[in-house]
């Protein structure tokens, strides 16, 4: 869907409904653990059926704060909490999805494996799940296009418990959309510290929560991640944040199941997932052969 932006005043930061539309492909991330407590700890977005991606340092938040085993590199294991996914659907009715599997890639996008465990409202567990999933564009926008991102931030939890036990758990938060322009695009990094991965500059606010949430362009693609934003004492200054760039993940090995016609319990990079029309990426043939010197990049 290509969005008409040509009357909004921008940069523009505003407060969506709870139960928009983009809740379905918008996730909360939330850590649970033990007697029932709970942290809301980023965004997510799905990218397939069980696939989302969220911000590496989210991730990263997670094992740094509540622990995991690694067993090897870059491989952890976690067994005193949860990490799941909330996602709300029109009704509402929602669902629950945990995590099963998460890979980090090496810029600051994680892959994460969903499994459905939870589910409230009129959602049955063996109702079959209509993916809502957007069409990617890997490369980053041009400088002067107009963007918007999506992400959840003031998330607060609180839990009571009723006199025979049942916990009732509510979650706040606003859902929230900021819109802006892209000012300068890093194809390859930043800088060697802060930002060392591909990513743009945009002229928009995000804000703690919206980590790993989406951006899409003007055409409706969904074209990054809010990766970081910049907090300016100037408040006439207009305001700057980062967006991490999709194609690096595509490089990234993963083994989630594709289904029966394809091998089960292997390896495979992301990109196979593109070319097979598992994910939706519209600018393939537009990569750079010499990042992916074993694949032919035409769409197929």
């Amino acid at each position: 869907m290509k969005h008409n932006l040509t009357n909004i005043q921008l940069p523009a930061f505003r407060d969506e409904r709870a139960d928009s539309q983009i809740s379905e492909i918008c996730l909360r991330i939330l850590v649970e653990r033990k007697n029932w407590q709970f942290e809301v700890v980023g965004t997510a977005v799905l990218i397939a059926g069980h696939l989302a991606i969220t911000a590496k340092h989210v991730l990263e938040h997670i094992i740094e704060t509540y622990g995991a085993k690694e067993k090897n590199h870059d491989n952890y294991e976690i067994n005193n909490y949860e990490v799941k996914l909330y996602q709300i659907l029109p009704g509402p009715n929602y669902r629950i999805w945990n995590v099963v599997t998460a890979w980090p890639c090496s810029t600051d996008i994680a892959i994460l494996h969903l499994g459905l465990t939870g589910v409230a409202g009129t959602i049955s567990l063996d109702e079959k799940v209509d993916w809502r999933v957007p069409t990617m564009r890997v490369l980053p926008p041009p400088v002067g296009q107009k963007v918007i991102a999506f992400g959840y931030r003031e998330s607060k939890i609180t839990v009571t418990e009723s006199e025979d036990g049942v916990h009732h758990i509510q979650l706040n938060d606003s859902p929230t959309t900021s819109i802006g322009t892209v000012r300068q695009v890093h194809p390859s990094r930043r800088d060697i510290s802060m930002l060392p991965f591909p990513c743009f500059e945009v002229e928009a606010r995000f804000d703690h929560g919206m980590s790993g949430g989406l951006v899409v362009d003007e055409e409706g693609a969904l074209c990054g991640l809010i990766c970081s934003g910049f907090n300016n004492s100037d408040r006439d200054a207009s305001p700057i944040s980062y967006v991490v760039t999709l194609w690096p993940m595509l490089k990234t090995i993963i083994s989630a199941n594709r289904g029966n016609k394809y091998p089960k319990d292997v390896s495979y990079p992301i990109i196979d997932l593109a070319l097979d029309g598992l994910i939706h990426v519209k600018d393939l043939q537009e990569l750079e052969p010499a990042e992916f010197p074993d694949k032919q990049l035409k769409r197929r």
